[in-house]
């Protein structure tokens, strides 16, 4: 396959996850979060925070789709191996943080409040640790780039 048009085809389908997203976020969790209200009364005051927390967990997804979406077309005009990308892969590590600590404040939350079943926590948990390992493969990912860009500069110079 040829690298552009997978380049293109990735870009489309980060675009496409994005717009789910968003509509999830918009339309599905707040009818969910006012029937949920309407089942059941005695957790009413759930609504609100967990409505939160959910729409500020996809945000950092979509976050981390813009970034890759910049990073693809970089690396498709062959500009990747800049200054620019740094910060593209900064934004990346910092939503994998966020992510991992709106996981980590579900949980608490939840565990404070109103305990649900036993696997929903389990799977917020492992959600803030797969983000925090995430983050930290990303910084080992970052300080390559950076080298990657140090040569590649170095080489420029002597040709």
């Amino acid at each position: 396959m040829n690298l552009n048009l997978g380049i293109a085809l990735l870009r489309f389908l980060l675009w496409v996850l994005f717009v789910l997203i968003l509509v999830l976020q918009v339309v599905l969790l707040p009818w969910l979060a006012a029937d949920m209200a309407r089942d059941l009364p005695d957790e009413a005051y759930m609504r609100w925070p967990m409505l939160a927390f959910s729409i500020t967990g996809l945000a950092c997804v979509q976050l981390i789709c813009v970034c890759t979406i910049v990073l693809l077309g970089l690396t498709r005009d062959d500009e990747v191996f800049g200054p620019s990308a740094v910060r593209w892969v900064d934004g990346i590590i910092m939503s994998l943080l966020a992510g991992s600590g709106v996981c980590l404040a579900t949980a608490i939350h939840n565990s404070a409040t109103v305990s649900g079943p036993p696997v929903w926590a389990l799977l917020l948990l492992i959600g803030a640790i797969a983000g925090l390992g995430f983050a930290l493969l990303m910084l080992v990912m970052r300080r390559l780039l950076v080298q990657a860009t140090m040569l590649r500069t170095e080489l420029a110079v002597v040709i």
